[in-house]
């Protein structure tokens, strides 16, 4: 079974190798992530979200959460995300260096997680991902004409 660590790896590998800036990024113990809190926010860890991974190209971000499996809730944190504003200022610092005017929201996973429960999930998110066996990516679902 592929860990959340190899998924990601393998993500960002994929995003540099095809001209993505790569922001932050983060897997569990790496301590590399970006913490995103809440605007207005004055206590330290309280409601931040950790994006595994942002990375810009041209003028587009890319925000995605990574799991080895299916992960409802993360789904649900996509979403949140994309349908408030809650983090905009956290995410407007963060992205300050860029000129951003298409952010995207998604979710990374192998791609035998890619069954029927994620598949009627896919209104929450902008993206889904899939690292293959062999460590190669594949746009299992994208708002955007399957592109990214």
């Amino acid at each position: 079974m592929m860990t959340e660590e190899q998924v990601t790896k393998a993500i960002l590998q994929w995003l540099i190798d095809n001209g993505w800036e790569i922001i932050c990024y983060d897997f569990p113990q790496s301590g590399t992530g970006v913490f995103l809190h809440p605007n207005g926010s004055t206590e330290k860890n309280k409601d931040t979200i950790n994006p595994d991974i942002v990375a810009v190209r041209d003028n587009k971000c890319l925000f995605f959460e990574n799991k080895s499996f299916f992960y409802y809730p993360d789904f649900e944190k996509v979403q949140y995300l994309r349908m408030t504003n809650d983090y905009s200022e956290a995410i407007n610092n963060l992205l300050s260096d860029h000129h951003i005017s298409l952010i995207r929201y998604g979710i990374g996973y192998p791609t035998t997680v890619h069954k029927a429960k994620a598949k009627e999930s896919l209104h929450m998110v902008d993206f889904v991902v899939g690292v293959c066996e062999d460590r190669s990516i594949d746009i299992l679902y994208s708002k955007d004409d399957g592109k990214l």
